[in-house]
């Protein structure tokens, strides 16, 4: 057992032996990302940082579940949470990810969290410039910032390759935005923004911050936190209450002072050309290989990259996130067969091959229809394909079961549109990328950032409970470059009925 989860080892001993209660488990496996369920079992959340994770790792990941049991949930925040997980099996599925190269810290609790990362960076025209090197360098650094890991709450930080992600990275404790001043890289810096209760955009902290400085803002950010977070109430103490008790000058004069006093660190990141180096080595196929029903799979499933037309990224639609351990093992071999060694994880719990040859693609589709039917590979349903939350089922703190309203909601939506018609190609982007359907106003699907967000909750009408929700809409970043969250429409919760019509009614509009 190694030292670093030796009080994890203690804690679980004694749970299982029934000296340690679920409450007292709770506040020692949490900054472990390790919650129980509401069945009993366990999740276990590995950290993927900005969700580029190797098709070897995932297939390593699949020999845990084929030992622990379970199945994999790839969630909004692009980690992979292993749930139904049994008490005794957590402690072996730590270890056996740790020898992956896969440790946990840091995946709950009080502490820094996960790197978010756009997924598209470095393979989209807009895209300025790739940001991966410099989230995996500063991961590197943040690991060893013993503050980081003792906040008085969770700290979220985010990379984003183009201007068009400004409203997302505004909802970040941290968010990064890649800018090009002088020829020279670095990036547009955000703080103290988040969803929850009192969603609100963060701050914009400064116009341009060298990349080579990237770690030092980190730090200086990690330690005023540490400093200055309400440790007596966790309902105030995000980073955005923060600042909304000191006010923005406040705040950044704090912060600046914070950062004058913060050393210099190296940034080494990783060459440029990776991307261009892996295009080298993509399988080639036959391009004219004629396979039933891969048009329409192209269409939906196929998207350009900067490297020319003979080079795609892929995008395979995970029903509900969800893949058991058979169907993990199958993606990573087709993968690594097919295209890039590696794959990304969507915020949508889908997966992103980034690169794969043209030529390649009638092949990979073949394979995954034969190989992986059960998938619903062309949205011959929207059911699966909403992205909820984990819902009441799963978490203890949940209102609703949110996975459960996205179905009865993806069913209204089937209703509505024929399979396959135009109508239905062009409401599919919206559905599939721009809603979001939370279980409670805690917002861990983040609605209120969403083109279109629905926050779930149980109301009693008679005799019967039922699921209802709220609408929200009008997210967005105006011409001066302000940042608007979605709001709650007026009007009393609606059924899920109601809210289908609704999310037809703006996706269309």
């Amino acid at each position: 057992m190694k030292n670093k989860y030796s009080v994890l080892k203690e804690a679980f001993d004694g749970f299982l032996a029934g000296t340690v209660t679920p409450d007292a488990l709770k506040p020692v496996a949490a900054p472990f990302g390790i919650y129980q369920q509401r069945n009993g079992s366990f999740m276990v959340r590995v950290r993927v940082n900005g969700g580029e994770i190797s098709c070897v790792h995932l297939s390593g990941l699949a020999d845990v579940l084929s030992a622990v049991g379970g199945y994999a949930h790839l969630t909004s925040r692009q980690d992979i949470q292993l749930h139904d997980v049994s008490a005794p099996r957590v402690l072996e599925a730590v270890l056996a990810c740790d020898r992956l190269g896969l440790p946990f810290r840091g995946g709950g609790g009080n502490t820094y969290r996960n790197i978010f990362v756009s997924a598209d960076s470095g393979l989209s025209e807009t895209s300025v410039f790739d940001v991966y090197p410099y989230a995996h360098a500063l991961n590197r650094a943040m690991r060893n910032c013993e503050k980081a890991f003792a906040l008085p709450r969770k700290l979220k930080i985010g990379f984003f390759a183009s201007g068009h992600d400004l409203l997302r990275a505004s909802v970040q404790d941290l968010g990064f935005v890649a800018k090009i001043r002088d020829n020279q890289k670095g990036f547009a810096v955000y703080v103290a923004g988040g969803m929850g209760r009192e969603s609100s955009p963060g701050l914009e902290l400064c116009g341009f911050l060298p990349a080579t400085q990237i770690v030092r803002a980190a730090v200086a950010l990690a330690e005023l936190f540490y400093d200055h977070g309400d440790r007596a109430n966790r309902h105030q103490a995000r980073l955005r209450f923060l600042l909304k008790r000191l006010g923005a000058e406040a705040f950044q004069r704090l912060y600046l002072e914070y950062f004058a006093r913060s050393e210099e660190r190296v940034v080494k990141v990783r060459s440029d050309a990776v991307l261009d180096e892996l295009i080298q080595g993509l399988a080639r196929g036959r391009a004219d290989k004629e396979v039933p029903g891969f048009p329409l799979w192209e269409q939906i499933a196929v998207s350009p990259t900067r490297f020319g037309d003979e080079v795609k990224s892929v995008r395979l639609f995970v029903p509900y996130g969800n893949l058991v351990e058979r169907q993990l093992r199958s993606l990573a071999s087709l993968i690594e067969e097919y295209g890039s060694p590696t794959v990304r994880l969507l915020p949508t719990q889908d997966i992103l091959i980034p690169l794969m040859h043209r030529s390649a693609l009638p092949g990979f589709y073949e394979r995954l229809r034969n190989e992986l039917s059960e998938i619903d590979l062309t949205f011959t349903s929207y059911k699966g394909h909403l992205v909820t939350c984990v819902g009441a089922s799963v978490c203890k703190i949940g209102s609703a079961d949110s996975p459960a309203a996205g179905d009865a909601i993806a069913a209204e939506l089937d209703r509505y549109l024929p399979p396959d018609t135009p109508e239905k190609l062009r409401l599919l982007r919206v559905v599939s990328d721009d809603l979001r359907i939370s279980g409670c106003p805690n917002a861990c699907s983040g609605h209120p950032a969403a083109r279109i967000g629905i926050e779930c909750l149980r109301r009693r009408e008679g005799e019967e409970v039922k699921t209802l929700g709220y609408v929200f809409a009008g997210a967005g970043v105006g011409p001066d470059g302000h940042v608007r969250l979605s709001v709650r429409l007026p009007g009393e919760p609606v059924s899920l009925e109601q809210l289908a019509q609704k999310v037809v009614e703006l996706g269309q509009g």
